[in-house]
């Protein structure tokens, strides 16, 4: 099944709609905006009466929420459709914040399995017909990890692969652990590419589309600057806490 965003640059590069139930990549250098393209799929999953997991590696519930408004979608009027699970390379396994939200260590394999089933359960009081977006950024942060590194790649590497009881929409940064990022980008279901060109513009290519027309040429995605500055900032911070941490794992 494809489904349209109803966002005039996305429905642009992909006429018919998008599949459901498959995995994007999308990949790119440090600084290209590649979560705010996740952001901004996940805000078209949701305005269509759909529910989305947030993997939150590299930034915080309350930058997203507020990058969320600022992107025109109040995550406070989704109650019972979103679930968010906040990386912690500093727990053990998962902790609860809220019924909506918990903390988890999941560059354990183990834990990223249990923090979705748990994601699963509370938004099976919400159902959708099309099931979940899990929409997760920084993902190759988790390889630094010595111990867990090449496993949690594994994990990806097959949920990009196998799994389509989600629609997965993921993203890495090409400037580190290239060899691993690139069996991912060979994996996926679909692939797309980021880059940021001087003044501050943001454009996305799509590589692949699987059962789904789509543009080749490069978009432009309309974000201001301030907001792609931000996000830039707000990675870089998570970036420079989250990695000495997981180092140690």
């Amino acid at each position: 099944m494809v489904v349209r965003f109803g966002i005039g640059w996305i429905d642009e590069i992909l006429p018919k709609g998008f599949p459901t139930n498959t995995s994007t990549l999308v990949s790119g250098p440090g600084g290209s905006g590649k979560p705010l393209v996740g952001y901004m799929f996940a805000s078209g999953w949701l305005k269509n009466s759909r529910n989305v997991v947030f993997l939150l590696t590299s930034t915080t519930l309350e930058y997203l929420r507020n990058t969320m408004k600022l992107l025109g979608t109040n995550l406070d009027d989704y109650y019972g459709r979103v679930f968010f699970i906040e990386l912690d390379p500093m727990v053990d396994d998962i902790e609860p914040v809220d019924d909506t939200h918990v903390k988890a260590n999941f560059v354990k394999p183990g834990v990223w399995d249990e923090a979705l089933s748990l994601a699963n359960v509370y938004l099976s009081n919400t159902p959708s017909e099309l099931g979940a977006m899990v929409v997760g950024a920084a993902l190759n942060l988790l390889f630094f990890s010595p111990t867990y590194g090449k496993a949690i790649h594994e994990k990806i590497k097959g949920v990009l692969s196998a799994d389509k009881t989600k629609t997965y929409f993921l993203t890495v940064n090409t400037d580190v652990f290239r060899d691993m990022v690139e069996d991912l980008e060979r994996v996926a279901d679909n692939l797309m590419f980021s880059r940021m060109e001087k003044p501050m513009k943001l454009f996305l290519r799509i590589e692949r589309i699987k059962g789904a027309p789509f543009e080749r040429k490069g978009v432009e995605v309309p974000l201001s600057r301030d907001i792609l500055e931000e996000i830039r900032r707000e990675t870089e911070r998570g970036k420079r806490n989250l990695i000495p941490a997981i180092k140690r794992l």
